[in-house]
């Protein structure tokens, strides 16, 4: 996924510009290649509606919508898309929903906001405008994180949705610490990280994607529980470790994840 930021990443004063070279680099776009999304500003205001007019063409997947703090903000998004859907020649329901959470609203509605139109593809999280929402230092190792992306994860599970995005690691030349947050990212439920320049793309994919021995551990457990199956049996010890019908669901999403980033890699 490619994200356009016109939101903090742009001055007041040049908004304009960059929404014409967004609409120019999405017309340019031809064939395969990462998702293009757009971070467009509030949709409250007269510069997100700007955006969106800018942006809504067939070849946008979906747009970043900052500080999102009710499900329904996300209920007249949906029907503003909609519209522009319709005028632009775009398949209706096309353009997904990436929910930016990042105040304490935002955060305390998540399960809501996760379920609010079928257009959200998942959530993501917002540390520094949490942390000045919420008038906190939130560093790493801070519990107050682990707080808010354990919210997300438990969030995009429960509405069905995909996992959430870590947010960005601001320090460009700290690629160890990038590393350490993808690593308990991951661990914790996330599909990815947010990057704010190229450098950090490897890192974030090589944490991310399934790694061959763990597709192989999900092909074993999928083909000893298929064969327990037969036998009347939906328990198993697969190398040691127990299977059940939760761990064949575990390893059919690593399966499906992996499939999806390989499906990625072979359209750049």
């Amino acid at each position: 996924m490619a994200i356009i930021d016109l939101e903090d990443g742009v001055s007041r004063e040049r908004k304009e510009e960059a929404r014409r070279s967004a609409r120019e680099l999405l017309q340019g776009r031809v064939g395969r290649g990462p998702l293009a999304f757009v971070r467009i500003n509030s949709p409250a205001g007269g510069e997100g509606r700007a955006d969106m007019e800018a942006v809504v063409l067939p070849q946008l997947a979906g747009v970043m919508v900052p500080k999102v703090g009710s499900p329904a903000q996300i209920e007249v998004l949906d029907w503003v898309l909609g519209r522009l859907e319709r005028q632009h020649g775009v398949p209706e329901g096309q353009v997904s929903v990436l929910p930016l959470l990042e105040t304490a609203a935002g955060l305390g509605a998540a399960r809501e906001i996760a379920s609010s139109s079928p257009r959200v593809c998942a959530l993501a999280l917002g540390v520094a405008d949490l942390a000045a929402d919420l008038g906190a230092r939130i560093g790493p190792d801070s519990p107050l994180l682990a707080a808010a992306r354990a919210e997300l994860v438990v969030a995009c599970r429960s509405a069905g949705v995909g996992p959430p995005l870590d947010p960005v690691h601001l320090d460009l030349q700290d690629l160890a610490g990038l590393e350490a947050e993808a690593v308990s990212a991951r661990q914790l439920g996330f599909q990815g990280k947010a990057c704010i320049h190229p450098r950090q793309a490897e890192v974030v994919a090589r944490v991310f994607a399934p790694t061959p021995e763990e597709r192989e551990w999900a092909q074993r457990v999928l083909s000893a529980l298929a064969a327990a199956e037969q036998h009347g049996r939906s328990a198993l010890v697969v190398e040691g470790e127990f299977v059940d019908y939760a761990v064949a669901a575990r390893a059919r999403r690593l399966l499906r994840f992996s499939d999806q980033v390989q499906s990625a890699s072979r359209s750049q």
